[in-house]
């Protein structure tokens, strides 16, 4: 059984430099995510960082569990017309599996539809990270579908699983959890 804690969601300092390189240049980390990523020194790092405050239609945030940064969660593609946003996580591999993620992704859609008044987020999976699609349908994220060869990883075409959370979904599971009780 997971012990229940509490985790921290809080805006990126430069403080953070050290845990970002490590979860960018972590070979078990970027092996699955979508995106490639390039190994990069502390000064590539801290330039990346001194950059975020441009970044357009993107929110960044650190986790904090037990006194320690143990990851990263942001919404990207943020658009407000359509209300709709994207879902990352990263997490350094020795917080793996002690339900932080879990927590870290409620809080960050909690985010999203109550701050961001947002309307769908969603999610994509490499089809091969079982463990992330496993975590996105506990936090209630519908399967949506299976994007054909989109992304090149190691030098190989890979799925990608599309997920997407509604606000209404939320809604409809607070109903059912109301009549079951």
């Amino acid at each position: 059984m997971k012990k229940n804690f509490d985790i921290n969601l809080r805006p990126i300092c430069f403080e953070d430099a050290e845990v970002l390189m490590a979860l960018n240049n972590n070979s078990e980390v970027s092996n699955m995510v979508v995106g490639n990523a390039n190994i990069v020194t502390m000064e590539q790092q801290l330039h990346w960082m001194s950059n975020l405050q441009n970044e357009k239609n993107i929110k960044r945030w650190m986790i904090d569990y037990e006194n320690k940064v143990v990851g990263t969660v942001f919404l990207s593609s943020i658009d407000n017309l359509n209300c709709t946003c994207n879902a990352n996580i990263k997490l350094l591999p020795e917080f793996h599996g002690k339900g932080i993620a879990k927590t870290a992704l409620i809080k960050v859609c909690n985010i999203a539809f109550n701050e961001l008044q947002l309307f769908c987020i969603t999610a994509n999976v490499l089809s091969f990270n079982i463990s992330s699609q496993m975590l996105f349908k506990k936090v209630g994220f519908h399967e949506d579908g299976i994007l054909r060869s989109r992304v090149i990883k190691n030098g190989e075409r890979c799925d990608l699983v599309t997920f997407s959370l509604l606000k209404t979904d939320l809604l409809e599971d607070e109903i059912s959890n109301e009549r079951n009780r």
